[in-house]
């Protein structure tokens, strides 16, 4: 996959944190989601990150109980729906997007639709669309779960991005965390899928 926004080895500019079920995500109060968005924004501030990504875990793709979880978000973070994905400008200029799509097949449906149909739809724009609003893809990628299973909400996502799993239930992720997250990955070398010689 071309990533023509690639950030060179250390630099950090995207973050998806997959974290939580949609059913652990539809009980997360407004109060709750303050509390683990402001969480996951201080935690990433002072490293230069532009974007920060939420997704679920995982769960059924119902669309009832997205559009409440989106509610839910809205009424305690503000921001903008677009689909499955909310959108809302941290005080420091981060974008954090919220996307409650459980599932990485129905994200690059999704993604493939929204292309018009009469144009060549290549990786690049599909990769520009599945990771929009943010413009590249994610440097780091924090899975809040078991490190023997890659969560079927990530498909598209994983290709340059460096993994860290974290055995952390969704609300009991903190700052701490996903800093240790990130310390981890400045410590790696990435190669972007090469080998050393």
């Amino acid at each position: 996959m071309p990533n023509t926004k690639r950030s060179q080895s250390g630099d950090l500019s995207h973050v998806l944190v997959c974290a939580g079920t949609l059913a652990e995500w539809l009980v997360t109060t407004p109060e709750q989601w303050k509390t683990q968005v402001d969480a996951l924004v201080r935690a990433v501030s002072g490293e230069n990150v532009r974007y920060l990504t939420i997704c679920p875990y995982g769960g059924d793709n119902n669309a009832s109980d997205k559009a409440k979880i989106s509610s839910t978000i809205v009424s305690s973070q503000g921001g903008q729906v677009t689909g499955d994905r909310i959108s809302i400008i941290a005080s420091d200029g981060l974008l954090v997007v919220i996307d409650t799509c459980p599932d990485g097949q129905q994200r690059f449906v999704n993604a493939v639709a929204q292309l018009s149909s009469n144009q060549v739809i290549d990786e690049a724009k599909l990769s520009a669309t599945i990771i929009a609003p943010a413009s590249g893809e994610p440097d780091l990628t924090l899975i809040l779960g078991s490190p023997t299973k890659i969560p079927k909400s990530l498909v598209w996502e994983l290709a340059y991005s460096e993994i860290v799993f974290l055995d952390v239930p969704w609300l009991r992720c903190d700052v701490e965390h996903i800093q240790m997250a990130i310390n981890d990955f400045q410590r790696r070398d990435r190669r972007f899928g090469g080998i050393d010689s």
